[in-house]
C-alpha cells in the first residue's frame, strides 16, 4: 500500500497584518476554525480565525494557508467552515471612537470577476489535489460559482468527503 506524500508548504501560517493589506481585495478561500485566544496586549481573550487566503491586490497573489487573523472586525465577518469569502480590508470607527480593521464589502461590479480569474488561474493543479473548499457555506461576501483547487501540497482529496462529492456534482452540470 502506498501513501501520497507532500512537501511542507512554504507559504503557510503566520499572522495577518491588515496594515499591509489596507484597501486590498482579499479572498478567504477557507475558514478552518474560529476560537478565542488570549491577547497579551489587551489582557483578555479575543476571537481569532485560522484561514487560507490570498490578497488579490498583491503582485504575487499567493495563497497563504493557516494564517491567523486576530482583528475582531475581520473575524466577526467570518464563520467556521466558510468558503470563498471576498472582501476589502479597511478601517471603521468603533462605538468608542477608535478605528478598527474590518473586512468590508467588495465591489459587485468588478471584484467577483477578479476573484474568479484568480481561481481559474489555479486550475492547472492536478485533479487529484482538488480542495475540500468547494461546498458553499453561508458567508459575509460570496463569490458566485467558485472553481477553487488547492495547491498540490495539500495532498489528495478524499473522494468520499461530502465537499468533494458536491464539487464533482457541480462540475457535471
Amino acid at each position: 500500500m502506498s501513501f501520497p506524500f507532500t512537501q511542507p508548504s512554504n507559504n503557510a501560517g503566520g499572522f495577518f497584518k491588515p496594515a499591509e493589506h489596507d484597501g486590498h481585495l482579499v479572498l478567504i478561500t477557507q475558514v478552518h476554525k474560529i476560537e478565542d485566544r488570549y491577547d497579551q496586549f489587551k489582557k483578555h481573550e479575543v476571537p481569532a480565525a485560522t484561514c487560507d487566503l490570498v490578497d488579490l491586490d498583491d503582485s504575487a497573489q499567493e495563497l497563504r494557508e493557516g494564517v491567523l487573523i486576530t482583528h475582531t472586525g475581520i473575524v466577526n465577518r467570518l464563520s467556521p467552515g466558510a468558503h470563498m469569502v471576498l472582501g476589502r480590508i479597511g478601517k471603521a470607527l468603533t462605538k468608542n471612537g477608535f478605528e478598527a480593521w474590518v473586512l468590508g464589502e467588495f465591489d459587485p461590479a468588478a471584484d467577483p470577476a477578479r476573484a474568479q480569474a484568480w481561481l481559474d488561474s489555479q486550475s492547472g493543479v492536478a485533479p487529484a489535489a482538488q480542495s475540500q473548499q468547494q461546498t458553499p457555506a453561508p458567508q459575509a461576501a460570496p463569490v458566485p460559482a467558485p472553481q477553487q483547487q488547492a495547491p498540490a501540497a495539500q495532498g489528495m482529496a478524499d473522494p468520499n468527503d461530502p465537499a468533494v462529492q458536491a464539487l464533482l456534482q457541480s462540475l457535471q452540470k
